[in-house]
């Protein structure tokens, strides 16, 4: 009986120390697998840099859309009720202030031009009948009471004729038009970016909707979309570089001018307003752009090369120098980017070494 305890015993040490041989022998394979050895040939192919602290500074990139400059946008209305029967510009067109847009046949126009002439018969006669109560006032047929009656009648009238005087101005009608024409003009310098208006159109004074709309398109403004839980890191004065579609390797620099103060429920966002300076014109309303914020942290991180990143399985890695020519694949967790660097909060120490030029390579030997 002892005999086959002892055996028993002894298989089963031996049992044990064989998984602990294998688990020992597994962990050398694991610790393999993790490095790469590259040939002479191969390490001509890549380069390295070192790990080092420096100032943090990220990018925060945003979505946005290019829009009118609503500062220098100035919507054209009919301040009266007609037909149009020319229409001078093309959207698109260049104007200048004072420029001709359309011009309408209007029975408004006809009306104001009555009261102006009426208003002027009413002033002439009120001054013929002063000057004769005052001839009359000399020869004691008229009373002082008749002379006081005529001035009074005359300053009546010449009270109506400014204030016709004064509509006709703000509606910008002569008064001496009989055609009872009624023109639209620019109000400033810019670029008819909408229109709205044909020839033969009816058109109402009451219209909510604008004829044309002018712009001065040498400024623009981008609108960035902010979600909430990145509000707290941008400020107005923030510098920016704008990419779009239209020109994907142009980088247009501006600065975050204004912030709002409420967010667009529909979309859980709030707006960054960037005003662009577009002298060149590239940047044309409603083209869409892409924002990135330069984030200073005011902090030191470990940075290594954007580069240097691999990007498997959700994770990043990095192919960390071993000695000359070997190197160790090495996750690692970043907390921020920018355009040439990745800031890493865990995995790697300042001083080593790291794969840039060709690191996927590497990491897929």
């Amino acid at each position: 009986m002892l005999n086959k305890i002892f055996s028993l015993v002894v298989i089963v040490v031996f049992f044990l120390c064989g998984c602990k041989r294998a688990e020992q022998q597994t962990e050398e394979q694991n610790t393999d697998s993790n490095l790469v050895e590259l040939n002479s040939i191969q390490m001509k192919q890549i380069t390295t840099d070192t790990v080092k602290m420096q100032e943090e500074r990220t990018n925060l990139g945003l979505s946005g859309k290019v829009t009118f400059d609503l500062d220098y946008l100035s919507p054209v209305y009919s301040f009266v009720s007609g037909n149009v029967m020319k229409v001078g510009v093309s959207q698109g067109d260049y104007v200048s202030k004072g420029q001709t847009l359309a011009v309408l046949k209007s029975a408004d126009v006809s009306n104001y031009e009555g009261q102006y002439a009426v208003a002027q018969g009413q002033l002439k006669t009120a001054k013929r009948n002063l000057d004769i109560a005052n001839e009359l006032y000399k020869t004691k047929v008229y009373s002082e009471k008749d002379v006081m009656q005529a001035q009074n009648d005359y300053k009546v009238a010449q009270a109506a004729l400014q204030t016709v005087q004064t509509y006709l101005k703000t509606y910008k009608v002569s008064g001496n038009d009989t055609n009872a024409t009624y023109t639209i003009i620019s109000p400033i310098d810019g670029y008819v970016v909408s229109k709205s208006v044909s020839e033969n159109m009816n058109v109402r004074a009451d219209n909510t909707s604008p004829l044309f709309t002018i712009s001065y398109l040498k400024t623009v403004w981008v609108q960035a979309n902010v979600y909430e839980n990145d509000i707290p890191q941008i400020a107005v004065g923030d510098s920016v570089d704008i990419t779009t579609v239209a020109y994907p390797d142009k980088k247009i620099k501006g600065t975050i001018s204004k912030i709002a103060n409420m967010l667009d429920s529909s979309a859980n966002t709030m707006q960054a307003r960037i005003v662009v300076n577009n002298s060149d014109g590239l940047l044309k309303a409603g083209m869409f752009a892409t924002v990135n914020v330069d984030l200073d942290k005011h902090k030191t991180a470990l940075a290594v090369p954007k580069e240097a990143l691999v990007f498997y399985d959700n994770d990043y890695y990095v192919m960390v120098s071993k000695d000359n020519s070997k190197f160790e694949k090495r996750q690692i967790s970043i907390e921020g980017t920018n355009e040439t660097e990745a800031y890493v909060s865990k995995g790697l120490k300042p001083g080593e070494v790291v794969v840039c030029k060709n690191s996927l390579y590497v990491y897929g030997q």
